[in-house]
């Protein structure tokens, strides 16, 4: 399958990238935030890493010097944004089957993408997708950018992420001061042979 850029040049990797970057590093925070005795529910953290994801895109939208290719298309219900004008989605699961209500673009994407007919053809049609696949701890996984044109399956990119490390315990500031230690001597064992006694 063609990169998302093969297919429309207004998908930038480096956007799709750090999007999907911050896709996975406010998901796995929220997960760090699971309160099981609170009453936490997989249902509970699922809404609040959307809603959370939706608050930051939303507010990354407004730093044009960060963010200069983000907008947001529509900020409530199809919570849809763009990139480079190029209307994006996300959700929860593989990248090869997303539930058939989220391939129906929106009112606002769609009057967004009929803009780009001009530049890519019939591939403006194209409903595209971040698709965020979870480990058995919750933590994100995979993020994949996928393509739909007309219900088909068109791209399939999976994002390589940075590795993370889990936060095991607290750094100290506070190194102890180095000590010196004297020279190792170095002398060879002489093994004595035993006498015959008999």
């Amino acid at each position: 399958m063609k990169k998302p850029w093969e297919i429309n040049p207004n998908l930038s990797e480096n956007s799709v990238k750090k999007l999907a970057g911050l896709i996975r590093e406010v998901r796995d925070e929220v997960v760090d935030l699971h309160d099981h005795e609170l009453g936490d529910t997989a249902r509970s953290t699922g809404l609040r890493a959307y809603e959370c994801l939706r608050s930051h895109i939303n507010r990354a939208s407004l730093d044009d010097d960060n963010w200069p290719d983000l907008g947001i298309v529509k900020s409530d219900g199809k919570f849809t944004f763009s990139i480079n004008d190029v209307p994006v989605r996300l959700y929860r699961g593989t990248p090869s089957s997303p539930e058939e209500r989220r391939l129906i673009p929106c009112y606002e994407a769609l009057s967004q993408m009929s803009f780009m007919y001009d530049e890519v053809g019939d591939y403006a049609s194209t409903v595209w997708f971040f698709a965020v696949e979870l480990d058995d701890y919750k933590y994100v996984d995979k993020v994949t950018f996928t393509g739909f044109l007309n219900g088909t399956q068109i791209c399939c990119w999976e994002i390589p992420l940075d590795a993370s490390v889990p936060v095991l315990g607290e750094v100290n500031d506070d190194t102890p001061e180095p000590v010196k230690l004297p020279k190792a001597t170095a002398k060879l064992k002489v093994k004595k042979e035993e006498e015959d006694t008999k």
